[in-house]
């Protein structure tokens, strides 16, 4: 992950981050108030349940519903026998140490690993293994055996755990991994303490929220500028950098220009695009996506696209689509079974050459998609790893709708009121919305609304339009009342 640029908008009721390489927006992260992700979360949990039948075992960690942990994601790392089974491990009463690979969704509880691991800057520890692992990222001979060498070095006889050199290590210097060993063991070594006094369900270690974990992960030598518009979460972000990464520290800037940090630099109209199906694509050809509760289709068309014969123009718009399949994946955060109805080729080679290309292109996705191939239809089946909802479901509140929910648009028209506060101070501000809209702000958001009023001194007051569309609004001067 070579992230060049970061924007953190810190808007009334949400954070937004997005994370821009090679001069495109490959990540928007989107954290709203109230609904945090508990991925990365460490619990002391209690195991109520455990299911022969499935081979997996229901573990309380203190949510509405209890977490899901499968044999699979319990047992050592490479330790498989055809008769493993889950009561091999546990049973029933039992405290365990676990962490959350996907958050609660639906009726689904948490996914749950007993398999712990602690992600630093350069690295990746897991408690339990043994072992120097580097990216495959960080190529050269001689780079790979100087990374060895250092971390053979700094950690010290009879330390527990495997350590996985993360991309962002490759230039790192002995004192940068010595330091990051040294953290990251200290960390390990509290949350064992926390886990032996922990009642459970307790948990003994958060994830670092968004923004942070932003800096964490994306935080490389290619970082140039990261750019954040609330100056609360400014200094405290600048702190954290200081005393984790000190080279990022100077990198962390307020806007230079005024006025909403998306709008000013283009972004806003970015993430609206993300939530069109259909992208067009260089030659001329195009991709629709079509996301639904069991799977994402993509379907990919020639359109205007030539290329000299047919076959030809098949190749040149199914690889130009393998590209931007790879970048939309991440961007809108698909995940699950994907299937992918490339144009239809003849030549068994040039349809090698479209599964390379795909597999090539997904490479620097975190999520590792997993390119399973065409089928005997010529259709390519690919999976990706769930990590939180996808684009679609936090702004359009229903996958199978491309549209944004009442939440998103009363969000919308409150970063609208402090726009229009900025720029043009005043007593009060009426925002005009659609019915469904104005509900949710005197509901779901009316502590959003007051906080908002409270720190700025004025009143948000509203009125309803029933011919606005669902997804417009207006924010205007509330008049003063008469003496």
């Amino acid at each position: 992950m070579a992230a060049e640029r970061i924007y953190i908008n810190r808007a009334p009721g949400e954070t937004r981050i997005a994370i821009i390489e090679n001069d495109r927006l490959t990540d928007l992260i989107i954290s709203r108030d109230g609904k945090e992700s508990l991925v990365g979360n460490i619990y002391q949990g209690r195991v109520t349940a455990v299911l022969d039948g499935l081979q997996a075992a229901f573990v309380e960690i203190g949510e509405e519903r209890a977490g899901f942990l499968s044999v699979a994601d319990l047992r050592p790392s490479g330790d498989q026998q055809r008769d493993d089974r889950i009561a091999n491990y546990i049973a029933e009463g039992d405290a365990i140490l676990v962490q959350v690979l996907r958050d609660p969704e639906e009726d689904k509880g948490a996914k749950l690993t007993g398999r712990v691991t602690l992600t630093g800057r350069d690295m990746i520890f897991t408690p339990g293994k043994s072992g120097i692992t580097l990216s495959r990222k960080i190529t050269g001979d001689d780079e790979r055996q100087r990374l060895n060498d250092i971390m053979a070095k700094v950690i010290q006889e009879g330390t527990e755990g495997a350590f996985v050199l993360r991309t962002v290590a490759g230039e790192a210097e002995y004192e940068d991994l010595e330091d990051g060993v040294k953290r990251i063991l200290e960390r390990w070594g509290e949350i064992q303490k926390r886990q032996e006094k922990a009642t459970p369900p307790e948990c003994v270690e958060k994830e670092l929220s968004p923004p942070f974990a932003t800096l964490r992960d994306f935080g490389g030598t290619d970082l140039e500028s990261i750019i954040c518009d609330e100056a609360g979460l400014l200094g405290e972000l600048k702190k954290f950098a200081g005393d984790e990464m000190p080279d990022l520290e100077e990198t962390i800037t307020a806007p230079e220009e005024k006025g909403a940090l998306f709008s000013t630099l283009g972004v806003e109209e970015l993430v609206d695009a993300a939530l069109n199906p259909i992208v067009v694509l260089p030659a001329g050809g195009s991709i629709i996506i079509s996301e639904t509760p069991a799977l994402t289709a993509i379907d990919v068309n020639t359109g205007s696209a030539s290329n000299g014969g047919r076959e030809q123009t098949a190749l040149m718009t199914n690889e130009e689509a393998a590209v931007e399949i790879a970048h939309q994946i991440r961007l809108r955060n698909l995940s699950g079974l994907l299937v992918v109805d490339f144009v239809s080729m003849r030549r068994r080679e040039n349809q090698d050459a479209v599964y390379r290309k795909l597999r090539r292109s997904v490479g620097d996705d975190p999520l590792r998609p997993h390119v399973v191939g065409f089928t005997k239809l010529g259709l390519l089946e690919m999976t990706r790893r769930r990590k939180g909802p996808s684009l679609s479901e936090i702004i359009s509140g229903n996958i199978a709708i491309a549209r944004k929910s009442p939440e998103t648009v009363g969000l919308e028209a409150l970063r609208g009121v402090l726009a229009e506060a900025q720029a043009n101070p005043a007593a009060g501000y009426k925002i005009e919305a659609a019915p469904d809209v104005i509900s949710v702000l005197k509901g779901a958001l009316a502590d959003t609304v007051k906080a908002i009023e409270k720190e700025n001194g004025f009143a948000v007051k509203y009125k309803v339009e029933a011919n606005f569309g669902e997804e417009s609004f207006q924010v205007v001067e509330s008049p003063k009342k008469k003496s």
